[in-house]
Formats: structure tokens, sequence, C-alpha cells
């Protein structure tokens, strides 16, 4: 949606009977947090959805789907990636014989207690800080809303480090002919542009920009 590929067809593979799968793509252009995820395929498919019960935006009386319900769009997020990926007989659901892919939530929390409604709370609700523990195939790798096994600081201090590194390279004397500054690859060049702000990458050049009021 946000980077111009067009409409997810959310709608299209729910009238044909398929659950859609959820996954992130670029972790550095849109977080990959599955609560993200889950949220925006819930309200994409209910606000085009809802849209059509207003004949002023369906004037051709186009029918109305059914919406998505949260339990569903929890499935997207689980079953139907597994199955996409053709790993359902591993992971995706509890059941005995699978690997162990476990993430507890922590429910009590003041934001979304009392618990009401399991699936409603954990797609309209909850975020990552809401993860208390995840197991992968039955090892504990975050326990307690922290990282088991890591030194976070550290990596920290060397994702810092390959940031510097590739802004360095970007930023050097030209190491092919007479490429400009900032170009420093004749087959694949490093361009400035690329760490530009994403808010205006791909603006339409024709459109107007919006002047609106306070």
């Amino acid at each position: 949606m946000q980077m111009r590929h067009g409409m997810p067809p959310f709608q299209d593979a729910l009238d044909h009977g398929i659950l859609p799968s959820l996954s992130p793509d670029v972790d550095t252009n849109m977080t990959t947090d599955p609560f993200s995820l889950m949220r925006g395929a819930f309200c994409l498919q209910r606000a085009l959805a809802n849209d059509l019960a207003f004949p002023i935006s369906n004037p051709g009386g186009l029918p109305i789907p059914q919406l998505l319900t949260s339990r569903q769009v929890i499935e997207m997020m689980t079953i139907a990636g597994a199955a996409a990926n053709r790993v359902l007989d591993k992971v995706g659901t509890l059941t005995p014989g699978k690997e162990a892919d476990i993430v507890v939530l922590d429910a009590r929390n003041i934001n979304v207690w009392p618990m009401n409604n399991v699936p409603g709370a954990i797609v309209t609700m909850m975020n990552p800080r809401h993860v208390r523990d995840v197991l992968i195939a039955g090892k504990v790798v975050f326990l307690k809303g922290k990282l088991v096994g890591w030194n976070v600081e550290r990596l920290l201090q060397r994702i810092e480090q390959a940031r510097d590194q590739v802004l360095a390279r970007i930023n050097a004397r030209p190491k092919v002919g007479a490429l400009p500054a900032g170009n420093n690859s004749l087959s694949n060049p490093y361009r400035p542009n690329r760490l530009g702000s994403c808010c205006y990458k791909g603006q339409n050049t024709v459109a107007p920009e919006y002047v609106l009021r306070p």
C-alpha cells in the first residue's frame, strides 16, 4: 500500500474462498511486527466493505462483502502463512507433533484489561510490547520482554557501524571512471536519494501538494 504496489488483493482472495497470508517485506521500509500487519489488513478490508454501504460511494449498488473477523485475521497471520509456505505440517498451529513456535502475550495490561474478547483484543488493541515470551521450536528466545542469549548493546553497535560504512561508501570518492560523487558503482550505483524520506518517495508529480488548514 505504501510502495505503490496497488491494492492488496484481500477481498479478491476472500471472494474465491482463499484465506490470504500476512508477512512483512522490506524491514527497513515498514515495521514488521505482526500486530501492525493484522490491524492494517483488518481495517483495510472493513473500510472498503463498509464504504459500499453508502449510496454516495456505491452508486452502482455493488454487493457489500462480509466483514473479516479478528479471529480470521489472526489465522491470516499464523495458519495461512504456514500453509502458503507449505510448512503447515510443522508450524502454524499448536498441535502435538509440530514444532513448538509459541508467542505468549501479556493480557493483564492496563490498556487491554479486562479481557472481553481475546481475538478482538489481540488484533485491535495489542502491540509488540504485549509480547511477554517467545519460543521457537521449543527453545525460549524471548523471556519476560527481553531477548535471550543476545548482547543487545553490542548488536546495536554493529548495526550502527554497518550503517556508517554504507554512508561512507555513498559519500566517498568515485572508484570507477568519472562518476559523480555519491555514485560509486557503475553496475549497481549507490545513490543518496535511496536514503531519502519514504514520505516523499513516489510522490505524484502531477497532482498538487495538499494545502491543509491546522
